[in-house]
């Protein structure tokens, strides 16, 4: 995120962003009470929000999410909104970590600056009271979480939104469904954080450490189950290469592709996320079909077609049974259909088809063409992106087929080079997806 790095309308998103916090510092400073303000507590819950905050969990979309929410929750409910300002934003200089430039600071310090800021002024808009243990002391905390959670899930998404070029909105809700679970457990600890220290002071803040070092390695313990998923998906992804050398980076390309056309149809960003994986080992299937198939020369015969069919259900039973890939298992089962309904394993046609497969299918059939491989050479890009639109209708969905080819200019080929090894011109033979079966299954 250095500065000539950042997209113009991410520069000048930051700009606004900064000048918006000063200005409501400047007005925070207005309406203070330095008649409640004492160092003391202060510091105290400086150096807790501090503590707590230096120790982050990495989240998977970008951002990060720590048990120091607890404590300055707290300091949310306990101090004036300038004061609560003042430790969101020193305690995050304070663990400034590694790999922290300048503007992310800036725009760290104002997006904290404007979430904190607003989530204090509204708890005590709503509790002008004080912290009485009453329904409308929790009603002003509710009122307060969700001031603070939408502001920093938004100014977040939308910075962002502005560097990676994807949907504000799909990605608002990514980050909403990877930071609730952070927001809803850390909220009631801050308020049991504010009425210990109400009631017992100092003392009562250091039996929370423990808790609170616990909550941390419970999340980041989710954290990394979920990178040992990713990372098994990876190891599937790298057998399946080596048992086919030829179609080596098949799976991380159609995914590429897939993720693209995905992403131009509005599909949501989490759902986009789980597609991509699906995608990588669409052909994990191939691991159980014989390698003097696989790697044959020539043309398949009837019999050995029959065998290569097989990939697609023996990779579907391989996936379905994973939670995370409920939907995960139809797509890699059906994504040889075909639109007009002769494709396989079931025959289905038109709208029948998961649509995640039939995107997939022109991923898979586009890469496939564009690769070499034992039995044929390397598409020209532009041919093979004239073969799916030969192909609409038939082999193909029509509407993604359009979609597709609005894309094409956006995935970086030169049209006069393949992927393969070497430059083919306009006579290099079209890949077996367009011809007739038996001679269709060697993508």
């Amino acid at each position: 995120m250095e500065p000539q790095t950042l997209p113009l309308r991410a520069k000048i998103y930051v700009a606004f962003l900064s000048l918006a916090a000063l200005t409501f510092v400047f007005y925070l400073y207005s309406i203070m009470d330095w008649s409640s303000f004492h160092w003391a507590p202060f510091l105290i819950f400086l150096f807790l929000t501090f503590i707590s905050d230096s120790f982050p969990v990495n989240m998977p979309r970008g951002g990060v999410v720590s048990v120091g929410f607890a404590s300055l929750f707290a300091s949310i409910l306990l101090f004036e909104p300038l004061i609560v300002v003042a430790i969101a934003v020193l305690s995050d200089l304070f663990s400034w970590r590694k790999g922290r430039t300048l503007p992310k600071y800036i725009f760290n310090a104002s997006q904290l600056t404007l979430a904190v800021g607003s989530s204090s002024l509204a708890y005590r808009l709503l509790n002008p009271a004080g912290q009485a243990v009453t329904l409308h002391f929790f009603g002003a905390c509710l009122i307060a979480l969700i001031t603070c959670f939408f502001l920093n899930i938004t100014f977040v998404t939308l910075i962002l939104s502005f560097i990676h070029n994807e949907n504000p909105y799909s990605l608002w809700l990514t980050n909403a469904k990877w930071t609730t679970p952070n927001f809803l457990s850390m909220a009631p600890l801050g308020m049991l954080i504010t009425l210990i220290y109400i009631h017992i002071g100092f003392w009562g803040l250091v039996l929370f450490l423990v808790p609170l070092a616990l909550a941390r390695h419970s999340f980041q313990s989710y954290i990394d189950m979920r990178q040992a998923f990713l990372d098994t998906i990876q190891s599937l992804s790298t057998a399946i290469d080596a048992k086919d050398p030829y179609t080596r980076g098949h799976s991380q390309r159609v995914a590429k592709y897939a993720v693209a056309l995905a992403r131009e149809l509005k599909w949501p960003e989490d759902k986009i996320e789980l597609f991509h994986y699906v995608a990588v080992i669409h052909d994990v299937g191939k691991i159980a079909i014989p390698e003097n198939i696989l790697q044959k020369q020539g043309k398949l015969t009837a019999e050995e077609f029959k065998v290569m069919e097989k990939h697609t259900t023996t990779g579907s039973n391989i996936i379905k049974d994973i939670k995370l890939f409920e939907e995960g298992g139809l797509i890699v089962n059906h994504h040889h259909e075909r639109w007009d309904g002769t494709g396989y394993p079931s025959g289905l046609n038109g709208e029948q088809i998961p649509e995640g497969a039939r995107i997939l299918a022109i991923a898979d059939a586009f890469d496939a063409m564009i690769s070499d491989r034992p039995y044929r050479r390397a598409m020209n890009p532009l041919s093979a992106l004239q073969e799916i639109k030969n192909n609409a209708g038939t082999q193909f969905d029509p509407r993604m087929v359009k979609t597709f080819c609005a894309i094409f200019p956006k995935l970086g080929f030169d049209s006069q080079l393949p992927v393969g090894d070497t430059l083919y011109g306009e006579e290099a033979a079209p890949a077996a997806v367009c011809e007739n079966p038996p001679l269709e299954e060697r993508l």
